[in-house]
């Protein structure tokens, strides 16, 4: 029953980050239209680039909760899940260095 429970909200987290990724991406221009930045187009990449980074934490959510329970983790599972936190990590500095040099 944990493992249930334990699979289901991992799933359904992850599937809320995916859409909150899609959706941040898609209305960045909106979001930052009302910042007062002396940048704005690097503010958009910020957005954008966070938005990136949570859709690659929620592949790591999938590959190495909801995965990793059902299959059980082989060589190519890890190199997959190892591949996406460097894409988060990357990511999210991208979005930290485009904010600060925005602002």
């Amino acid at each position: 029953m944990r493992n249930a429970i334990v699979l289901i909200s991992a799933a359904v987290l992850a599937g809320a980050m995916v859409v909150g990724g899609l959706w941040a991406w898609q209305s960045a221009a909106e979001l930052t239209l009302g910042w007062d930045v002396a940048r704005p187009d690097l503010i958009l990449w910020a957005v954008r680039s966070a938005a990136v980074a949570m859709a690659a934490a929620a592949q790591v959510i999938l590959l190495a909760v909801v995965g990793g329970r059902l299959y059980g983790r082989g060589a190519f599972d890890t190199a997959l899940c190892a591949t996406a936190v460097m894409v988060f990590a990357i990511a999210s500095v991208g979005a930290v260095a485009c904010g600060l040099a925005g602002r």
